[in-house]
């Protein structure tokens, strides 16, 4: 897996690609702690090829943060299996899932 950090407008982005699995945890782990600030992070899952349980586990980890810490946390781009898992996992109770980065922009200014 690899993780490019950019900012788009008011928010940090993760752009992931690849496999995002248990023995990915801790480069996701410290991409998040790098922009452990910032008010909104969009996880952008375009690239995202496969995920496991253990990515499933530090989503609803991350989730429950950024929560507790009352800031945002948005996912986008998931696509094929990879959107078919978090939808099984219901991630998107646990983490708001839109389209594009724009729009997880526009429920942010909401």
């Amino acid at each position: 897996m690899q993780i490019a950090h950019r900012t788009y407008r008011t928010a940090d982005v993760l752009d992931i690609t690849g496999q995002f699995n248990f023995g990915t945890r801790k480069d996701f782990t410290t991409a998040l702690e790098k922009i452990k600030t910032s008010t909104h992070v969009i996880l952008n899952f375009k690239g995202v090829t496969f995920v496991d349980s253990a990515a499933i586990g530090l989503l609803a980890l991350a989730a429950q943060q950024f929560k507790s810490t009352n800031r945002n946390l948005s996912l986008v781009g998931a696509q094929g299996t990879v959107k078919q898992v978090l939808n099984l996992a219901h991630i998107e109770q646990m983490i708001p899932t839109f389209a594009s980065e724009d729009a997880a922009l526009s429920k942010k200014a909401a």
